[in-house]
């Protein structure tokens, strides 16, 4: 199961991370203070990762 934690974790150095509440590239303050995590991406879709990112970036977390 995955933490919230490993969410926030990955979601703050995924490089497909994409705000689900936002519909252009450039993150507005709102937007910058929400927190960011896998579950805010548009890409996080059934409690996984549509993109097949989350794993990914899960282990390079676990490297450093």
């Amino acid at each position: 199961m995955v933490s919230k934690m490993q969410l926030h974790s990955v979601g703050e150095i995924c490089p497909g991370y994409l705000m689900a509440d936002n519909a252009s590239w450039m993150p507005t303050i709102e937007d910058l203070e929400k927190d960011v995590s896998c579950e805010t991406c548009i890409h996080w879709e059934d409690n996984k990762c549509n993109i097949n990112l989350f794993d990914k970036v899960l282990t390079s977390l676990d490297q450093t």
